[in-house]
């Protein structure tokens, strides 16, 4: 077993020196910290603009009495609408057809619809349907100022309402809402750093199997060996990229950003969920590249790789849906099959530590993902010694035939 480690260790220090001191891995760097970088400033850039006020207005044609009992109740339900248009006033004018027409091809004042016609006989045109957001906000608000109109004229005037209001910390509805936007935030985050990082491992044997170097590997070092200490190169180069970025990223962020990144805190408390969220990591990528170097090493040239690569993404995205279904869903049948399965496992499991406090789960997740990165590891080496080392060793058996 320790000369099984000892080689696979050899063979990890050769292809993890030989990757990070080379030229191509500096490039492989700078690509996402010049990305970063251009991300925060463009981010900057589209804060500034958004403070602009770029939104739409409904223009209301009336007299300053008549107006004021829209303005007010626009006031009152306005901050419950969330978004929705301002609203301005445009005094009538002796041809309202026209003036209607005029406001709505205004490019100065963005109106997206005229109202007409006071609280008596309102009419709302403009290019806005019948069921849309602004259609219905303008229709509660002229009935909530033709009834408070109506009360005020019977002399029963409405005043505002005395609700009185208490407010606490946190409820369970706030904490499991929150939680959950750092479960997707953990999901993505590795998703999206495994689908960039593991696809290296598929072409990772095209060149040494080009090169014949697998073939001088193989006849000294068992398969399982060389492929485990590929695997494990890998993920140290990963990490080390991911290190990198994340630094990056947070340099960027004390230089052009005012806040940071502000995620709820997550179940099981940040100190737990940082060392899980990179074990998750690991356990993703290994996975994942486990089965990348298997296909990997069935391929003959670069162009099967490349045509794999659809398939295998398609696939990548099926799991990610499958990670998102049940990562809100850890007690029903989904969110324990999604945790079963051992693809979409550190996905579901991570978004579990977001949401759940215990620990005692992600241990024996952790112990059953690293089997599958075993199981099929020597699944590929298995295939690679049967399917690629047998075909090479036929050659010199049929000319030893040849040759008696």
């Amino acid at each position: 077993m320790m000369s099984f480690l000892r080689s696979a260790f050899v063979v990890g220090r050769r292809d993890f020196v030989a990757t990070v001191y080379s030229r191509t891995f500096l490039v492989f760097l700078a690509g996402p910290l010049l990305i970063i970088g251009i991300s925060f400033i463009f981010g900057n850039v589209v804060e500034k603009t958004a403070r602009k006020d770029t939104r739409s207005a409904v223009a209301v044609v009336a007299t300053e009495s008549g107006y004021a009992p829209i303005k007010a109740a626009y006031d009152r339900l306005g901050p419950t609408f969330g978004e929705s248009p301002d609203l301005i006033r445009d005094e009538p004018d002796y041809d309202l057809s026209l003036q209607v027409e005029n406001l709505l091809a205004s490019k100065d004042k963005r109106v997206v619809a005229v109202l007409t016609g006071g609280l008596a006989k309102p009419v709302l045109t403009g290019s806005v349907s019948a069921e849309s957001r602004t259609r219905k906000q303008m229709a509660l608000i002229v009935d909530d100022a033709r009834r408070r109109q109506a009360l005020e004229k019977a002399g029963l005037p409405l005043p505002p309402a005395d609700l009185a209001f208490v407010q606490v910390s946190e409820s369970a509805g706030s904490i499991a809402r929150e939680r959950s936007a750092t479960a997707i935030f953990a999901i993505m985050l590795i998703f999206v750093l495994t689908m960039l990082l593991a696809g290296m491992l598929l072409s990772n044997l095209i060149e040494e199997k080009s090169n014949k170097v697998i073939e001088v590997l193989s006849a000294a070092i068992p398969v399982n060996a060389i492929f485990l200490g590929k695997l494990f190169s890998m993920l140290a180069v990963s990490l080390v990229g991911v290190a990198v970025w994340v630094g990056g990223a947070l340099l960027a962020g004390t230089i052009w950003s005012s806040g940071g990144l502000d995620l709820p805190a997550p179940a099981v408390g940040w100190p737990a969920f940082i060392p899980l969220l990179i074990l998750y990591f690991a356990a993703n990528y290994l996975l994942l590249g486990a089965l990348f170097i298997g296909i990997g090493s069935q391929a003959a040239s670069i162009r099967e790789v490349q045509t794999l690569s659809m398939p295998i993404s398609v696939g990548q995205m099926l799991i990610l849906m499958l990670a998102m279904t049940a990562g809100g869903q850890h007690e029903n049948a989904i969110g324990i099959g999604g945790a079963i399965f051992p693809f979409s496992s550190p996905l579901v499991m991570v978004s579990r530590a977001a949401q759940m406090p215990e620990l005692w789960p992600h241990l024996l997740a952790l112990a059953w993902q690293a089997l599958w990165v075993w199981i099929t590891l020597s699944l590929a080496a298995a295939l690679f010694r049967r399917n690629v080392m047998k075909s090479g060793s036929m050659v010199p058996r049929r000319l030893r035939r040849s040759k008696a």
